[in-house]
Order: C-alpha cells, then structure tokens, then sequence
C-alpha cells in the first residue's frame, strides 16, 4: 500500500514538473548595442547660384519643409511674375475664343492655337514656379540640425555635391543587434525588447523586435536584427548614439 502511494505520488510530482518546465517564462536575451536614426542626411542644393540668407544654425529643431536658407533669387521670382501676367493675358485671349467658336465665329484652327498658347503658359509658369522653389533650401524631414556648412555669399553648384546642412531625425531611434545562430529561433518580429542605458541602468524604454535577416554570416555565425524604440520613449533623453544594452523577451516555450 504504502508502495503504491509512493509511486503515485512520485507520478504526480513528474507530471507536474514537465508541465511547469514547458509553460515557464523563457529568459530574455540582452545584447550590446548603440541607438541610430533611420534618417540622417547631408542637405545639398538643387541649384547653382549665391546663398543669399540662412535660417538655422546648429542645434535648431526643424520640421520638415522648414527653409533651412536661400539663394539669391530676385531674377527667378521675377520670372515667375512675368510668366503669371502672361498667363492671365492667354488665358483671356483663350476664353474669348472659345466664346467665338461656340457661336461658330472662330474656326477650330484658330482656336486650337489659343488653346495650345494658353495650355503651354500654364506649363511655363509652373515651371518658373519649380525653379524659384529649388532656390529655397529646405529641411527634407523633421529633426534637428547637427552641421551647418553653408555660409553667406558661397557659390552653390548642382550636382557638386557640397553639403550644406547635416539633418538627424530623432524619431523613430532603432538598435541594431546581432543574433547568435543558436538564439536565431527565439527571436521574432514583434517580440517585446526594452532598451537599458549606460548612462542610467535604472530606466528602461519599450520597444518591439522590427526585423531579423533570413540569413546567417558565417564569419561571425549571427543574424542582424533590428529593435524599433516606441515613438516618445525617451524623448529628450534618448538620442541617435545612446549605447546600452537591448533586452528581448521571448515567448514562454510550450
């Protein structure tokens, strides 16, 4: 008798046991890692001419649009002023037109070419208007200004590629990581991760797993990985270049 209690109570304990083993939390992952922007660029201009004024300096918040400086442009506005008053001018030659051809006192010839004159102005003053656009500088994206090249009075030449502004957004900041081939199946698209700073162990930011490659280098036997740091999570604090460590939490095992 006392065998058999014995024995089921050992089965129970076994059972029990593989049980807890397969529906317990598994350990989270931690990796080593520096913060990143997904948009840092050098601002070049579009156009050759002579910076004429400059709107930001070092450290200014921009948004996106926001003109960072502008190229002597008195000639292209102008421009866009003589392509306007002509404009109007076809555009009332064109309807007075079609008025006569309504009333069949305009031949389809002659009204066509008012037509054309007036459709080829609208084209030319768009144009003009893209031109004049191009002399003004403009942030491509929000976020703050880490390098101001640009200078009053510099020559500007298309497609030399001189920088002019350095722009860094600060949002969305990623962690590139780098995933032992042994810890490859364990870590998903999606998964929770949070961010721990150097600076400050005791703070931590929410993020989420946004991209494992589907490869492995044999050199080094990892998978890069990319975490995504949820939008206003340590705004102010973090920045592009925050190290710390990336903690991945993945699902309990079944």
């Amino acid at each position: 008798m006392l065998r058999r209690l014995f024995l089921l109570f050992l089965l129970l304990f076994t059972v029990t046991s593989v049980v807890e083993a397969q529906t317990s939390p598994a350990s989270p992952l931690s990796y080593d890692t520096a913060l990143q922007t997904r948009n840092d660029v050098e601002v070049k201009t579009r156009l050759t001419g002579i910076i004429a004024k400059i709107y930001v300096d070092r450290g200014h918040r921009v948004n996106k649009g926001t003109p960072l400086a502008e190229l002597e442009n008195a000639d292209l506005a102008l421009e866009v002023k003589k392509a306007e008053v002509m404009t109007e001018e076809l555009k009332a030659e064109y309807e007075r037109a079609k008025s006569l051809f309504d009333q069949q006192l305009l031949s389809e010839s002659e009204y066509d070419a008012k037509r054309l004159a007036y459709q080829r102005a609208m084209t030319e003053i768009e144009q003009a208007k893209v031109e004049y656009e191009k002399s003004i500088i403009k942030a491509p994206f929000s976020g703050v200004v880490d390098e101001r090249y640009a200078k009053i009075g510099q020559r500007v030449v298309e497609d030399e590629n001189t920088p002019l502004f350095r722009i860094t957004a600060l949002e969305p900041l990623e962690a590139r990581i780098l995933v032992p081939e042994e810890q490859i199946g364990r870590v998903t698209v999606g998964l929770r991760a949070d961010f721990v700073p150097m600076v400050d162990p005791s703070r931590r930011f929410s993020g989420r797993v946004k991209w494992i490659s589907s490869t492995i280098d044999p050199a080094s036997g990892t998978a890069p990985a990319i975490v995504e740091i949820n939008r206003g999570e340590g705004k102010g604090f973090l920045r592009p270049g925050t190290s710390g460590k990336i903690i991945i939490f993945p699902k309990a095992s079944k």
